[in-house]
């Protein structure tokens, strides 16, 4: 039998909490900032905005959506580039 090393974890399985704004990372606060404005971006649009480097912006976007704060929609033009956008309520 193994204990849990953190609160956040149990049987072995690490549970993710809710991302909250507070706890992002700078690179993750840029990208929310950036789709603020309401528009869908791909990753290569927002890479093209924001002062972080590609991998940090894939990163921030995997937080952002694993967190439930952004979504990523299909991209019918190209369909190897997810669409981008702010969770709605």
């Amino acid at each position: 039998m193994t204990l849990a090393s953190t609160p956040a974890q149990a049987n072995g399985v690490e549970m993710k909490a809710p991302v909250s704004g507070t706890d992002l990372p700078s690179s993750a606060k840029a990208v929310l900032v950036l789709l603020s404005d309401g528009k869908e971006r791909t990753l290569n649009e927002i890479i093209g905005k924001v002062p972080f480097s590609p991998r940090t912006i894939r990163n921030a976007l995997t937080r952002l959506r694993e967190g439930g704060l952004i979504i990523a929609k299909f991209n019918f033009r190209d369909a190897r580039k997810p669409l981008y956008r702010l969770k709605t309520a």
